[in-house]
């Protein structure tokens, strides 16, 4: 299923919010680190509806949407979301145990999870085309 994100240039970034999901908004940096965070947030925003036994609420059209004067200006942007806890996926991850617990210790020096810290590695990575020649 998709949700329209709404994002909109702020003085320092992006925010995202989803117009069909009060409450459910995120930020990035750039706009695709808000469009990765939009993701991130509509599928476990929705998760956690379900896990409550809560509806999802039928997709408000991009057209409707654009046309409210709310809205205007904003950038639209569908979001696909499965719905069912199958967003975020398990995977193996090999890597030398030192590395490992460095990354252990700088994300609880830090506050977030090793997956988090991850994260945030795989997208600079990408946006600096780490590995172009």
């Amino acid at each position: 299923m998709q949700y329209v994100a709404l994002f909109q240039e702020e003085k320092r970034g992006y925010s995202a919010e989803f117009p069909d999901f009060p409450g459910c908004v995120t930020c990035g940096d750039t706009l695709d680190e808000a469009v990765d965070h939009a993701h991130e947030a509509l599928a476990a925003f929705v998760e956690d509806m379900a896990e409550q036994g809560r509806e999802l609420p039928e997709p408000t059209p991009k057209k409707s949407l654009l046309a409210l004067d709310e809205y205007a200006g904003r950038r639209a942007i569908n979001i696909e979301v499965n719905g069912d806890g199958s967003d975020f996926v398990t995977f193996e991850l090999v890597m030398h145990a030192h590395l490992l617990q460095r990354i252990e210790k700088y994300s609880k020096r830090h506050g977030v999870s090793p997956a988090d810290f991850l994260a945030v590695a795989a997208r600079e990575a990408i946006k600096g085309d780490v590995f172009e020649e």
